[in-house]
């Protein structure tokens, strides 16, 4: 995540293509939008992304606390499948350890792809996965837990539930054999109602269920 990146990125951002078939599949969601596409936004690519990142490093109010009942009970791995970035030494976002996150503190694996080069929804990094999750099953399967978990079967494919906000990404695990939950961004809550079904497990915490909306207005009155 250096100088160069985000110089990509700014191109990116405003390339005039890339804007209209935004705005065009916006306006196939919204037909309330003007038919003309409107002048591209002038949008500082370095602000913006740090903005999302700091926007997202508190927990989520409600899978937070599902993450932690569930490693509680003991009785499932949990793996992190994540589309991950690296900022240099000495930028805001920047740990020297990975592992001090409370987040990520509560996975037992984590495949992170800017450490392991492939990204979803590229299927190698689902093989990746699966085959991670199995290496940690065997080399734990004579533990207590292991052993009243049957890991010396082995772990397949279809023993996988895995959640993402991204439909691509859940249409790739989908075709390895997952079982998929989709999370829809404020409203994280059903993803854990759905997980409790399959679980059979009390996960939700205390936390209102109430949709949050995105708080747009923060950009429209900066200089984006």
């Amino acid at each position: 995540m250096d100088a160069a990146y985000f110089a990509g990125f700014n191109r990116d951002l405003h390339d005039p293509n890339r804007w209209r078939d935004f705005y065009l599949a916006q306006q196939a969601k919204d037909p309330t939008l003007p038919r003309e596409v409107p002048p591209m936004p002038n949008v500082d690519g370095e602000k913006l992304f740090h903005d999302m990142m700091t926007n997202s490093i508190p927990p989520d109010p409600w899978m937070y606390p599902a993450l932690k009942r569930l490693k509680e009970s003991g009785r499932y791995i949990l793996a992190a499948l994540s589309n991950t970035v690296i900022f240099p030494p000495g930028h805001p976002l920047w740990k020297e350890d990975p592992l001090d996150d409370p987040v990520r503190s509560l996975f037992e694996v984590f495949v992170s792809s800017a450490h392991v080069g492939l990204r979803k929804p590229d299927p190698r990094i689902y093989e990746l996965a699966l085959r991670t999750v199995r290496d940690y099953a065997a080399k734990n399967a004579g533990s207590a837990r292991g052993k009243a978990l049957g890991w010396d079967q082995g772990i397949q494919a279809g023993d996988i539930v895995f959640l993402d906000d991204i439909g691509e990404n859940l249409k790739a695990g989908r075709k390895h054999g997952f079982h998929t939950i989709k999370v829809h961004l404020g409203r994280t809550y059903e993803a854990v109602e759905e997980l409790e079904k399959i679980t059979g497990l009390e996960l939700a915490g205390d936390h209102p269920k109430i949709p949050v909306k995105p708080n747009f207005e923060r950009f429209k009155q900066s200089k984006l």
